[in-house]
């Protein structure tokens, strides 16, 4: 592992580095962190597993005499904007010691990884984060960045309690992947940030095939979380006495929730109930109940689908939205235009 020391503080040991592995006081870190705030509080299980998804990634670390305090996560990645490629920074997580926390660190290191990132991106560039609207350190650290540009993102669930698996679905096939790329080309026309071709993974993308066409396409990750509080009543519910409900209690383990994140949806028209059963027969493999789709709310596809079908009991349980928020670098007005009138789109190798 290469490390890269980005600021040194002359008058003590404290230091800003960089690296494209992460060390192990920092995947611990990770692992205990608890993400949100006001809403739904979470665990990541298995936080090296998320880690090994980044594309390109970039672990700055601000320690003191050797001790990790703060670490920021980023991803470089290459997407589309009016058909131009253009180099992203994608600002995955941050974290601070419990212990040294409101010190004002996250502070201290993020000028400096936004220098870094301002200086290497290119241009036309941007850096981007999706940000839980309830969450409030992110929003704080988001806001001292500073972006030129926002979006809605839904958080949107498909649950089913019993889900089950269906004849039609399977893995596309190595000989369907040019079709599969031109069905998501077709699909999301008019959509920016698109990037099909570096977040398309074949031993993750589901099918719904008529005979031998495909009617419909979801890729599917699964996330795992350990749930630790749910404002409310109904988080109330959900934890202590869920478990405790005979018949009801194997419907969610929030202990262990398994979450499978669907993305570069296609479903061909007359083909929404195919569709459905594709997504259901994603949940069935990863043995999960819920789904999450995140796509821009002025998406199309996002309105075909909350019109197309019912997306389930449990959807409303966590539901919610998100910001993704955009800062740019060396791009003209044509190309911010674009952005700020969107669809913009949320992609599969987007890590969360």
């Amino acid at each position: 592992m290469t490390v890269e020391v980005i600021w040194q503080d002359p008058s003590s040991r404290r230091m800003i580095t960089r690296s494209d592995e992460p060390s192990a006081a920092t995947v611990e870190l990770l692992a205990q962190t608890v993400w949100g705030s006001r809403s739904t509080k979470y665990r990541i299980i298995d936080i090296a597993k998320t880690l090994a998804r980044l594309r390109d990634p970039s672990y700055f670390v601000l320690s003191d005499a050797g001790q990790e305090l703060c670490v920021f996560v980023l991803d470089k990645c290459l997407k589309l904007l009016m058909g131009k490629r253009c180099h992203g920074f994608h600002f995955v997580m941050a974290s601070t010691r419990p212990d040294r926390q409101h010190e004002g660190l996250a502070g201290q290191l993020i000028e400096h990884v936004r220098n870094y990132c301002t200086s290497t991106v290119g241009a036309p560039g941007f850096g981007f984060a999706y940000v839980e609207e309830t969450t409030e350190y992110s929003l704080h650290l988001s806001d001292q960045i500073g972006h030129t540009v926002e979006a809605n993102i839904a958080l949107a669930l498909f649950t089913r309690v019993s889900p089950r698996n269906d004849p039609t679905v399977g893995l596309v096939l190595p000989e369907e992947a040019e079709q599969v790329l031109a069905d998501l080309e077709q699909t999301y026309e008019g959509h920016e940030l698109t990037d099909f071709r570096s977040s398309f993974k074949p031993d993750e993308c589901f099918v719904a095939r008529e005979g031998e066409t495909i009617v419909a396409l979801a890729q599917a990750e699964l996330l795992r979380w350990s749930i630790i509080s749910i404002p409310g009543i109904r988080g109330a519910f959900l934890l202590r006495i869920l478990p405790f409900l005979p018949g009801l209690n194997g419907v969610l383990n929030l202990r262990d929730l398994r979450m499978v994140r669907l993305g570069n949806l296609v479903v061909k028209e007359g083909q929404e109930a195919a569709f459905f059963k594709l997504l259901e027969a994603c949940l069935s493999h990863y043995q999960a109940k819920i789904g999450l789709i995140m796509l821009d709310e002025r998406s199309s596809v996002l309105r075909r689908i909350r019109e197309s079908g019912k997306m389930g009991l449990l959807s409303h349980a966590m539901s919610g939205s998100a910001k993704l928020r955009i800062d740019v670098v060396g791009m003209g007005e044509d190309m911010i235009a674009k952005l700020r009138n969107g669809p913009v789109m949320v992609s599969a190798g987007d890590v969360f």
